[in-house]
């Protein structure tokens, strides 16, 4: 290659005459982005959550860890571990973070300038007249092409779509942890269930096997005259309904088994192979999460991936408007030609050199690019209003989640009670019917009322553990870490 430092400086000189332009459309393409700018939506939010004070944790149990574990369940901490690598959805959400990414990458480049290196060599045959001339040889054309363009970003159009995506992947990431909160919520309600379902088969067998019992002796004392037969069939009535109700506990109960499985990523028999039943259900916390209703807003990631969607509809807005005016492209090229002999391409004679300036400007079809800007406003009106719904909707969500542990916390306080009143019921019902002082009606509606208390006191502990698990979603987690920080899988 022939190159010697004047002709280096020969180049340079040629593009000094376009260097003065090319300094003004630089400083131009660094003005300020068409389009309106994003302000934070105003907001209704209550001040306070008007559920008492004792249903907000301690500093020591907001933590994720420390409350998972306040349920004292080993097998639901394994579990939530398991889903939060196996679940497929859960994958697939991490998938779409991944893709935000990327379209960001895509983005950013697309605004710096584009260039490539071509090469070519190109053999053309004799034409027909030539070969009447006794020409028989054909060329070679050889060259070798260095090209640069670049669209200067006058109005913000690229910037716009740069801000556009970055606002995208914040709502991805958002949108991954809620994600993982939905799914770490429905592995711990679902895993709840199949304890209730358990305990409440637990329950139906132990009141059969005293029916059974009270059968037995409703049939003696039948059989020896010592009863009506009223009081043999009442008990026998009995007994078959509480058996009845067992195959619709076992149907619920291999649903949620079913259900527990595939959240975990697994075939739906996994969960009943690997895990027995224990019947006990897991222990419900000391309180709610804590926090006051502003928190949401950088809690909750569905109330923060609705702002960035909102964010990312504001920047499409000045991508579209950017379309109303001209845009520039600037290119060049620099290399070298020859034909026939390769020898002769990197001569300095050989040098190609082209540069030009680029002008779109949008003349008949302005019409339709004002009705694209109106349609981003429109989509941002509609993302506004989906922010400030999905905040209202948060805030009841929350308040409806404490109001049931509320509840639920005084009605287990009360079956509890009643249950050992129930208990004791049947016992002196059971007792006076063996020694002849009563029909069995009397024992039947006693442990009719034992059964249906049982039954609701586990409903009302398995419905106050559900409520806590809700209050924990309803906040979005205990996780307080920035969307931009750490938010990938």
């Amino acid at each position: 290659m022939r190159f010697t430092f004047d002709k280096l400086c020969r180049v340079a000189f040629e593009f000094h005459s376009k260097r003065t332009g090319l300094l003004v459309l630089c400083a131009l393409a660094a003005c300020s982005s068409v389009g309106p700018e994003y302000a934070r939506t105003p907001l209704s939010l209550q001040a306070e959550w008007s559920q008492p004070a004792e249903l907000r944790l301690d500093a020591g149990v907001d933590d994720e860890a420390n409350f998972w574990g306040s349920f004292e369940d080993p097998v639901l901490t394994e579990l939530l571990q398991l889903a939060q690598s196996n679940n497929l959805t859960l994958q697939i959400a991490a998938m779409q973070l991944t893709q935000a990414e990327a379209v960001l990458s895509g983005t950013r480049a697309s605004v710096l300038p584009a260039a490539q290196v071509s090469a070519g060599s190109n053999y053309s045959q004799p034409d027909p007249i030539s070969k009447l001339r006794g020409t028989d040889e054909g060329s070679t054309a050889n060259q070798v092409l260095g090209q640069v363009s670049w669209e200067v970003d006058f109005w913000g159009r690229q910037r716009r779509a740069v801000e556009a995506d970055a606002a995208s992947l914040r709502s991805s990431r958002a949108a991954y942890r809620a994600a993982m909160v939905s799914i770490k919520a429905s592995v711990a309600a679902t895993y709840c269930n199949v304890r209730l379902f358990e305990q409440r088969l637990a329950v139906a067998q132990a009141n059969l096997a005293q029916q059974q019992e009270s059968l037995r002796i409703a049939e003696a004392r039948f059989r020896l005259g010592a009863a009506s037969e009223l009081d043999y069939r009442q008990a026998q009535t009995q007994h078959a309904q509480t058996l009845a109700q067992l195959p619709s506990i076992r149907q619920s109960l291999a649903t949620f088994q079913h259900a527990l499985s595939v959240l975990l990523g697994s075939p739906p028999d996994r969960f009943a192979r690997q895990y027995p039943m224990t019947h006990a259900l897991p222990s419900a916390p000391r309180a709610a999460a804590a926090g006051l209703p502003k928190d949401l807003l950088r809690r909750r990631p569905d109330v923060m991936q609705a702002e960035s969607v909102a964010m990312a509809q504001s920047a499409r807005i000045g991508q579209a408007e950017a379309a109303l005016y001209p845009s520039f492209t600037l290119g060049g090229s620099f290399g070298f030609s020859a034909t026939d002999s390769v020898s002769e391409l990197f001569r300095w004679d050989s040098r190609t050199l082209s540069a030009g300036l680029g002008l779109v400007m949008p003349l008949f079809d302005r019409e339709r690019i004002k009705a694209q800007v109106k349609i981003q406003d429109s989509l941002f009106r509609q993302a506004v209003l989906t922010y400030q719904n999905q905040v209202l909707k948060a805030q009841q969500e929350v308040e409806d989640a404490m109001r049931a542990i509320l509840e639920y916390t005084e009605q287990v306080a009360q079956l509890r009670a009643a249950e050992a009143a129930a208990l004791r019921s049947a016992e002196l019902a059971g007792t006076r019917y063996r020694s002849g002082q009563t029909d069995y009606t009397t024992v039947a509606s006693a442990e009719q009322a034992r059964l249906q208390t049982s039954d609701a006191l586990v409903q009302a502990r398995g419905a106050l553990v559900q409520a806590h698990i809700s209050a924990w979603r309803a906040l979005g987690g205990l996780e307080q870490q920035p969307l931009d920080e750490g938010a990938q899988p």
